[in-house]
């Protein structure tokens, strides 16, 4: 069963320490509430692009903290999508390597496959990004979700029936319209 699973994750951003302990199950939402550093540092953690200074990151059965971005079977949207403009909405979701025209039907992209990125609203952008997450098969997603940008809330609302899904937000508000906020420990070691 696919799931996300942090054991006392720890790691550092801007001389302060957090400290986080979850479980999100396939079809569940939870939210992050934290600053905008440290919430990009949790998902550098969470994706394999930096180490977590303590702690275990588990999808399903699996300890998959050392293992590198493309084997941990977690995939990212980030806030506003993080579409490449030069190429056309079906070229964006093939670029993940997945089953690109699978999950362009699934999510009723398929009308809009030619377009480009700047030629859609913030919404199908989102809705776009999260086709290209999904078509990795991942075990969880993990949204950025950033005042400033689009609320992610029909994007999340369409993963939740594929795989965990954690939203990690800098805006309680828009956090809070999306499921029970959880904080990270804060403080000098996060204890």
């Amino acid at each position: 069963m696919a799931s996300l699973r942090l054991h006392g994750l720890g790691w550092k951003v801007a001389g302060a320490s957090y400290v986080l302990d979850m479980t999100v199950e396939s079809g569940e939402v939870a939210v992050v509430l934290t600053g905008r550093q440290a919430a990009t540092s949790l998902a550098d953690v969470l994706l394999g692009l930096a180490l977590p200074d303590d702690g275990v990151v588990r999808t399903g059965d699996r300890d998959v903290t050392g293992l590198p971005p493309g084997r941990r079977g977690i995939a990212l949207v980030p806030a506003g999508g993080g579409l490449l403009p030069h190429l056309t909405v079906e070229r964006n979701v093939e670029y993940a390597g997945g089953d690109a025209s699978r999950w362009m039907r699934r999510l009723r992209l398929e009308g809009i496959g030619r377009f480009r990125p700047h030629e859609l609203s913030p919404v199908q952008r989102l809705q776009v990004a999260l086709a290209r997450a999904l078509s990795t098969e991942p075990s969880a997603v993990v949204f950025e979700d950033r005042a400033g940008h689009v609320p992610c809330r029909t994007a999340v609302a369409e993963a939740r029936g594929h795989a965990a899904v954690l939203v990690i937000t800098d805006s309680e508000a828009r956090g809070g319209a999306l499921g029970a906020v959880i904080r990270p420990k804060e403080g000098p070691d996060a204890a």
